[in-house]
């Protein structure tokens, strides 16, 4: 009986060792929760590489829009200023998730996830602000 038991904890205790390592293989750490920000979406060439703040805002959003529809990365510069890249939730493009978004506020739902101090989104879903 006592075999039975030491066997039946040491199969439980090598299947909790290998989900936690697999978790933290595939997110980097915990998981993370979900979270919701406004903002707006921008393309970072222009966005990065133009000052003055002419690469967002409404009168970007045709250049912004052609852009990211080429595949120019895509970003999300949240309301408390914050720039983050824009994943989508599996390895795919996230361009079809942001067509005709960029250069407006927009509601987005995703997870945070930060690695050597650049920080990303795996995008959920996304819309234009209400």
């Amino acid at each position: 009986m006592k075999r039975q038991v030491w066997f039946f904890a040491a199969v439980l205790a090598a299947g909790f060792l290998v989900t936690s390592a697999e978790l933290r293989t595939v997110f980097g750490g915990p998981a993370e929760a979900e979270v919701t920000l406004k903002g707006e979406v921008v393309d970072l060439h222009c966005y990065i590489t133009r000052h003055g703040g002419e690469g967002r805002g409404p009168q970007h959003a045709g250049c912004a829009n052609a852009c990211l529809s080429r595949g120019v990365t895509a970003g999300f510069v949240a309301s408390d200023g914050k720039l983050y890249l824009l994943f989508d939730e599996k390895p795919f493009p996230v361009k079809e998730k942001i067509a005709g978004l960029a250069g407006q506020q927009v509601t987005l739902t995703g997870t945070i996830a930060e690695r050597d101090g650049v920080r990303g989104i795996l995008l959920k879903s996304v819309e234009p602000a209400k």
